[in-house]
């Protein structure tokens, strides 16, 4: 990692040592990747039912980006020598299971996305961006996911507000 620079103490991850930092965004890393996959399978599902031609043209572009942060995030959890464990906690797959639904009406799967996500878009990932004093490519691509997840919040308050009329 970084040049092969050594920052502070290593911890066995996988099959190699790896710096105290690296094992710290390790989990962060594998967390996101299984949130982001699971997102993206939902809405695939959602998509599919969604009778709303905006609503399904965006909800297409978020789950491609969706895909592509989990494999970002897959990527960077093998380059600091992590290997990936997580799967999408309870919570998670409640919310996907209902986005996933076609008898769930699409402006409820919306202000449920809304209700989910507002305030957590920029929460984890932001601090992450912020403490991450040493791996600067991993925080490049965490700062570039949060700043297409709140792309992704706006445009969804947006559709949300079309659909109601306001």
């Amino acid at each position: 990692m970084d040049g092969g620079r050594s920052f502070g103490g290593h911890v066995r991850e996988g099959r190699r040592a790896v710096s105290a930092e690296a094992a710290a965004l390790i989990p962060l890393l594998d967390a996101l990747r299984a949130a982001e996959r699971a997102g993206a399978e939902a809405l695939e599902r959602w998509v599919a039912s969604c009778r709303d031609p905006r609503l399904r043209g965006g909800l297409r572009v978020i789950c491609a980006r969706d895909r592509s942060h989990a494999a970002l995030a897959e990527e960077r959890l093998r380059a600091l020598g992590g290997v990936p464990t997580a799967t999408a906690g309870r919570e998670l797959q409640a919310v996907c299971g209902v986005v996933a639904d076609p008898d769930v009406s699409d402006r409820s799967k919306l202000a449920l996305l809304i209700a989910r996500l507002a305030g957590r878009v920029e929460g984890t990932l932001e601090h992450a961006v912020r403490t991450s004093e040493v791996d600067v490519e991993t925080q490049a691509v965490l700062a570039a996911i949060g700043e297409d997840d709140l792309g992704s919040m706006r445009w969804l308050r947006a559709v949300h507000d079309a659909l109601d009329g306001r």
